[in-house]
Order: structure tokens, then sequence, then C-alpha cells
């Protein structure tokens, strides 16, 4: 199978700095975990992955794509409609991250970026993305949302699988929604919670990589189809976060609340053309209307879902098994790296101006939907 379906390693990053990678295993004791309501016992803990900067020429192997191979890959093959005898082979992909790397030196306290996964997805799903933007100069962290995730292992080999799909026989569309809007309160907590042990790190903790070396107080978010509400939804509670850019996200679950008064900070989304849903696309755009901080919606024409991920740059068989859209990967991969770089840059780092429609001017698949980019405060 691997020569009939030969998977590609992550690309190289284009920044200055080499990306190293740490792993943290977090439970917060504040919070009973919902989706386990027999056992009283049990609290709500995640798995965190860090990408950091580093100034350290990397010797040695890099971090695999995943870990627990034998674990991983039945669920994610469920995850991507792939039996597992095409995407077992997976071990040969290679990231551009190495663990135990030193952080970068500074004068300054680097910027840091949270990534939410979708629903079945996983913490490093974008991974290829988040090195791009680690080589610039940014930290991010991803956390597998457990239940949520399609498989969230923690060191001592316990797991949790899968758990977030509706009772059988129950549409989002009726009591389904009141599910959803716990989930995705769950998510926003767990957004909230990362954070926390992340300024305990910063503040209390000088063992920690991390130490004095971090700036929680303009912090962005971004995220894939349920991360992109959960984006925007710990945009709207967090004050530290003060930027928001979702990656075909799946607002049907966003609250009324939310949609009706909008978000207050930089507002940033891409998507495909259509959701089988015309919901998505109402909630959407209420959102957009509403919000009173810079606000995009924008199109990745000939994209679909599983665009937004590093799925198609593995291999050119997610189109073939139409999987992908008719978008050519490498093209897509650079064009949304631009976006989110600018973007960040802009809003987080304030190093950059941001100006989309000159992407869109020399981009034949990228197009602006909907703009009010001068309800910004300033421009840079």
């Amino acid at each position: 199978m691997k020569k009939i379906i030969p998977l590609n390693s992550l690309p190289k990053p284009s920044g200055e700095f080499a990306v190293g990678t740490v792993q943290f295993h977090w439970e917060d004791s504040s919070r009973k975990e919902w989706f386990s309501k027999e056992d009283t016992t049990d609290f709500r803990e995640i798995m965190v992955q860090i990408w950091y900067p580093s100034d350290e020429t990397p010797s040695g192997s890099a971090n695999p794509y995943m870990d627990y191979l034998d674990l991983r890959v039945p669920e994610f093959s469920k995850q991507v409609e792939l039996p597992v005898f095409m995407i077992k082979h997976i071990s040969d992909i290679s990231t551009q991250s190495y663990p135990q790397l030193r952080m970068a030196e500074s004068t300054s306290k680097f910027p840091v970026l949270i990534f939410s996964h979708g629903l079945g997805g996983m913490r490093v799903q974008n991974t290829a993305y988040i090195e791009e933007l680690v080589s610039h100069g940014f930290v991010v962290a991803a956390m597998d949302h457990s239940y949520d995730a399609n498989i969230t292992i923690f060191p001592n080999g316990h797991k949790k699988l899968y758990d977030s799909n509706l009772p059988k026989g129950l549409k989002d569309e009726t009591v389904g929604f009141s599910i959803r809007y716990k989930q995705l309160d769950i998510r926003t907590k767990d957004v909230s919670f990362v954070l926390d042990e992340l300024e305990k790190q910063v503040s209390d903790d000088p063992n920690s990589i991390f130490f004095q070396k971090l700036h929680l107080g303009n912090v962005g978010i971004f995220g894939h189809s349920f991360g992109g509400a959960t984006s925007v939804s710990a945009a709207f509670h967090d004050s530290r976060i003060s930027a928001c850019l979702s990656l075909d996200g799946w607002f049907e679950i966003l609250p009324r609340n939310i949609l009706t008064e909008g978000l207050t900070k930089p507002f940033f989304h891409l998507g495909q053309e259509k959701w089988k849903k015309p919901l998505n696309y109402k909630n959407r755009d209420q959102l957009a209307a509403n919000s009173t901080g810079p606000t995009w919606v924008t199109t990745f024409l000939g994209s679909k879902h599983f665009d937004y991920m590093d799925l198609p740059l593995f291999t050119k068989w997610t189109k073939k098994l139409n999987l992908t859209g008719t978008i050519e990967p490498f093209d897509f991969y650079h064009t949304l790296n631009e976006i989110q770089l600018t973007f960040f840059n802009h809003y987080i780092k304030e190093t950059q101006s941001f100006q989309p429609e000159l992407i869109e001017q020399k981009s034949p698949f990228f197009k602006i939907e909907k703009s009010n980019p001068n309800q910004e405060q300033s421009n840079l």
C-alpha cells in the first residue's frame, strides 16, 4: 500500500526559527467530567501539545506525526473515512518539529495562539500550519478535547475514545442543540483552562521552558469546524483572547447570545462554498453582521471541509477519493499560511498590516464575500 498510496512528510516552514514541541497532561480539578456523569470522581483532563520557536539547530529525529499508532490509526481512519489498511503507514510522515529543543532567546515575550480541532479531530490535525506560525515566532498550543477528539491518550496509558455522537434518532435541530451547546461550553472552558495553566508556568514555575517567556494578555485563537465555533465562543468569553480566525467553522451550534451580540474583536472566517445545511450560513452571517470588531467572511473556491487540515498535503489520493476539493493542495497551503500569518502578525504581534484584498487580487480561488475592516480602531 505504501507504493500505491505514498504519504508525504510535512513541508518545511518558511520562518527563521526551528520548531520545538512538548506535551502536557493537565487535569482541571474544578470541573467534573460531563461525559462520564456516572463517575463522580472523574475530573476533566486533556492532553495539550505546545509548539514553540527555537534558535537551536535540530539534530536527531523529528517528532512523529502521531504517537501510539496502534491506537490512533483506527480512530483517525474513521475521521477521514478511509480504511485502516490505506493509512497504516502514516508512520512514514515526518513533521518539522523536534522534542527537547531549547526555546529561543528574546528580549520580549513570545505571542501565543490556541488551536482547536473539529468534532472527531485531534490536536495534530493542522500541524503543518502550526509549524509555519511557530517558525515566525509564535507559540501555539493545541489540545485534544477529550471525548470530542477521535481518541485522547494519556501518558499512563489510559485513553478516552470519541463519544460525541448524538443519541440515535436525535437531530441537532431539536434537543440535540442543547447537547451541542454543552459540548461547546466544555470546549470553551478547555481553552481558558489551557491559558490558566500556561499562566502558572510563566509566572510560578522556574523549571518550565516557558517561565517568563510568554505574553498571555493578547492571545489569538483559530480552529477548524467545531473548533471554529470553539474559537468564536472562547473569544466571546475570555478577555485574554484578542483575535479569532475560523477554518470552515460549524456555526449551527453557536448559542443565540453570541450570534446576537457578535464579537468585539477581529474575526476572520475562511470556508468552503457550500455546507449541507443553510443554517450554518445564516448563523455565520448573523455573527458577522452583529460583530463590532473588524470582520471578514471569505471563501476558498473549490475547497471542501478536509482541505482545512493537513490531510491533502499527505497524498493526492484525498482528491481522487473525493475527500478534498479541486483546489491544488499546496496553493491552498501557501495562501492559507499567508492569511493566518499576516492576520495574527497584525492583531497579536502588532507588527504588520493586514490587507486580505491584496491576497484576493493575486489568488484565483480566495474570495472575500463580506468584510467590515473599517470597524478597526487603528491601522498599523
